[in-house]
């Protein structure tokens, strides 16, 4: 399934077959969560939401009827082991939204219709799901919020000149504030950190005509904001950037004349290098993009029939493998899915936030974080009991008999971490 590599060295062109995890016979395939060790879901086509796992066997979940309904956004993995996503139906009177959540195997619940339809961005600690939403109203974004009854509620709603295009997928960051990436008409943008209660700040603005379609923004484990553009730069061609949580840019990398504008995925990577897509010359290809500076082709896809054409949303999986959608292309003409094997180790678990903060023996202590999949806890290294995941976001345990007060100690495959705060035995 995957191509194996020594760590750090360029990767060379691998059988396809040994790459591709599924064609999906659907146009445009959307992002990718992993919901259990192997397991991942998405979307395609605006329509369906399936699992695939890591040895692509396909499973449809869910069937949206288009017209009149069309998704939202992939799914979110939330606290209660459930997906959640929305639909939403616009007619000449005007519109409305659902939230509706499906089961790992099926099973499709839709929640009251809202004035706000959501596109989800991820979940948070206390179990809420973080999105953007448009107002039909008034033709205004909102950052916002929906409890997992699908109730949908706006954090701050952007001004016309604010949002002259549209904000893009906020995310929650280790300072409990949220933070994002808004696009404005003259080809400008900036990055705004947004309080829970919804005083806006701006961090940093970009000049006109430097910003594009820039749709991702990330926090690495260094505590610093990183993104990438689809334009500007020294050649226009799209850059990746870092900015400081007090709002200090610093250019990454730009990218030569031959890209295109496409360059709408990053994450960062186990091994704390960063990973996205981008076009050149008519060529998708994945890369990777030290802090420092360095770039490097990882991998291009020659041939759009067989590999499939990004835009492509990536994700490591808990495995270490580097996983990807296509938005077009592929054996089916569709999309596909893919593996890529970039020699890095699996990733390290992030313990970051946990509820509640004390109680006696036998209380259920929900640990919110990243790359928590297979995780054993320890209550001040006592051995913690029902240990169960929801997701890679959420684990919940049982204080045992006999813990002692102080900090959570989360263990997966990849390593093990301590929570920042005490747990306090009563």
């Amino acid at each position: 399934m995957h191509c194996p590599i020594p760590a750090r060295r360029r990767l060379e062109r691998c059988d396809v077959s040994d790459r591709l995890l599924h064609a999906v016979s659907l146009p445009a395939a959307g992002g990718l969560i992993e919901g259990s060790p192997g397991v991942l879901y998405s979307q395609a086509d605006g329509t369906v939401i399936f699992s695939l796992t890591t040895k692509g066997v396909i499973t449809y979940l869910a069937t949206i009827q288009d017209p009149p309904y069309i998704l939202e956004s992939v799914p979110v993995g939330a606290a209660n082991g459930l997906l959640y996503a929305s639909y939403e139906s616009v007619s000449n009177t005007g519109g409305s939204a659902n939230v509706f959540s499906v089961g790992a195997g099926g099973g499709m619940q839709v929640y009251p219709a809202q004035s706000l339809p959501i596109s989800f961005s991820q979940n948070l600690p206390e179990g809420t799901l973080l999105g953007t939403a448009y107002q039909f109203s008034n033709a205004l974004w909102d950052v916002a919020r929906s409890d997992l009854a699908g109730n949908v509620t706006s954090v701050y709603q952007f001004t016309p000149t604010e949002s002259a295009h549209s904000p893009y997928a906020p995310i929650y960051a280790t300072d409990g504030n949220y933070y994002g990436l808004a696009a404005l008409e003259d080809g400008s943008g900036y990055v705004y950190r947004l309080t829970p209660s919804g005083s806006i700040t701006t961090l940093y603005s970009f000049p006109p005509y430097s910003f594009g379609q820039s749709a991702v923004l990330l926090q690495g484990r260094d505590g610093n904001l990183y993104g990438i553009t689809s334009t500007g730069g020294a050649n226009q061609s799209g850059t990746v950037y870092k900015v400081t949580m007090s709002g200090q840019y610093t250019l990454l990398y730009t990218f030569p004349k031959s890209h295109g504008r496409i360059a709408d995925n990053l994450i960062e990577g186990s091994d704390g290098e960063l990973y996205g897509s981008t076009v050149d010359g008519g060529a998708s290809l994945l890369f990777r993009v030290s802090k420092a500076g360095r770039y490097e082709e990882l991998y291009r896809m020659n041939n759009a029939s067989t590999d499939g054409e990004c835009g492509c949303a990536l994700l490591q999986g808990s495995d270490g493998i580097i996983y990807g959608t296509t938005i077009a292309g592929g054996p089916n003409g569709g999309s596909s899915v893919f593996a890529l094997d970039a020699g890095l180790p699996k990733p390290a678990p992030q313990a970051l936030e946990f509820r509640p903060k004390t109680g006696p023996a036998g209380t259920k202590v929900q640990i919110w974080g990243y790359n928590l999949l297979s995780a054993t806890v320890e209550f001040n290294g006592l051995a913690a009991a029902d240990v169960s995941n929801s997701g890679s976001n959420y684990v919940r345990a049982t204080v045992p008999a006999g813990a002692t007060s102080g900090p959570i100690t989360v263990t997966t495959p990849g390593d093990m971490d301590l929570t920042r705060e005490r747990f306090t035995v009563r």
